[in-house]
């Protein structure tokens, strides 16, 4: 059997070509039935999200590779109701054999992501082979080659920390206060610049994880009005996605002095050439003594200098881009080890697939050996050997008897 993969990501197009790959469940279950309907072509995977539209097909020997890939691409376009190839050719990517095995693997362990270590894919592989599977598109093969990228990436997860550093700064942020205090929960957390994008990313990555009281001030709020925070990129751990919410209260931006008397964190992330919280109205409005952290996530910075005292810890973005570099340097090299583990996993992949592929040879070996070691075992043992020295190479006859070494030695060792 071959594999092969037809893709589109988001290295390779912008998002108004990955559009056009953008399938309903419908749409999908329709592509893979007539992939599968295609001379040669056995099974048939589609890992489709919003980054990208991947393609994995297995099909037997006697079928070309050129003719399983034209087949692949004209039933993917014509599906995504694009009429001419050349619109969306050079966005295309082929790969076969080991090639697409590897992609398989790197994608699932997050490797290939946009947000390298980005866990959110490897749900998007397990839902995408489960529906292949229940429809009836995927089998042997295609059950092997997914579940054994799933496994490799799970341990990639657990014995790298490829997914464990956070690199983005919103989170580094959310840390920090998480870090100062041990512990978030139930405490009083005010975002300033709350309907700005940081803002926006701040309140999802605090309603994602936490139980606080939250407050949210800007120009555009008035006092009093309570609302919800969202997040759809929770997952319970098994490729299940669902909506975790956080109620907040809106405050006018002029209030946020008063405010911030009663709070424990205070995120500034506005776009403001001017401060947001000065030294001078910051000892005049602030009357409660409490120990806090305020967060300047903004360029130019939101928290003047100077503001910070024995109870008022001041983090600027400069402190968190820094631990951001550091961290982005720690998640380049634990992907390193996440690529040495998934090439020993790969391996035992393509182990499988030979033994796979040749057992009808090994069928027609074990007997005609078993005929001739019965006639007579130390004529029938030495032809096989002496076969074995003619037909290869020096290299494979060194490799066969290591393997008969390693045998003697665990026999030894039994």
């Amino acid at each position: 059997m071959n594999i092969q993969l037809l893709g589109i990501s988001h290295k390779t197009a912008p998002v108004q070509i990955r559009a056009l790959f953008a399938f309903t469940d419908e749409n999908k279950k329709e592509l893979m039935m007539r992939i599968c309907t295609q001379e040669g072509i056995r099974e048939c995977v589609l890992l489709s999200t919003c980054n990208r539209t991947e393609l994995y097909t297995v099909s037997e020997e006697k079928i070309s590779v050129r003719s399983v890939m034209t087949a692949m691409q004209r039933i993917l376009l014509d599906m995504a109701g694009i009429g001419d190839a050349s619109q969306v050719s050079e966005h295309l990517r082929f790969y076969q054999g080991t090639q697409a095995v590897r992609h398989l693997f790197y994608v699932a362990a997050g490797l290939d992501s946009m947000v390298l270590g980005e866990d959110q894919i490897l749900g998007q592989v397990k839902e995408a082979h489960k529906a292949a599977m229940e429809e009836g598109f995927s089998g042997t093969w295609s059950n092997s080659l997914f579940r054994m990228a799933v496994t490799a990436a799970k341990r990639v997860k657990t014995e790298t920390n490829l997914s464990g550093i956070s690199v983005s700064t919103a989170t580094l942020a959310v840390k920090a206060a998480e870090m100062y205090f041990g512990s978030l929960k139930d405490k009083k957390i005010l975002i300033i610049g709350a309907t700005g994008k940081i803002g926006q990313i701040m309140m999802k990555n605090i309603a994602a994880d936490h139980q606080v009281q939250l407050y949210a001030a800007s120009r555009q709020m008035k006092s009093g009005e309570r609302a919800v925070a969202g997040t759809d990129t929770l997952s319970d751990g098994h490729g299940t996605r669902h909506q975790q919410t956080q109620s907040y209260t809106q405050i006018a931006y002029t209030d946020r002095y008063h405010l911030a008397n009663e709070m424990d964190v205070v995120i500034s992330a506005t776009a403001s050439p001017h401060y947001t919280l000065t030294k001078e109205a910051w000892q005049s409005n602030i009357t409660r003594k409490r120990r806090r952290i305020l967060i300047d996530m903004a360029v130019p910075m939101d928290i003047e200098e100077g503001l910070g005292d024995a109870d008022n810890y001041v983090c600027h973005l400069d402190e968190l881009t820094t631990l951001s570099e550091k961290n982005q340097h720690l998640r380049f090299e634990a992907a390193d080890q996440a690529r040495e583990m998934l090439e020993e996993d790969i391996a035992d992949f393509r182990r499988w697939a030979l033994f796979q592929q040749n057992r009808p040879l090994m069928a027609a070996f074990r007997e005609h050996l078993l005929e001739d070691m019965l006639s007579d075992p130390e004529k029938g043992l030495n032809k096989f050997l002496y076969r074995a020295r003619e037909a290869a190479e020096p290299e494979q006859l060194e490799m066969f008897f290591e393997v008969l070494r390693r045998s003697e030695e665990e026999r030894g060792n039994g």
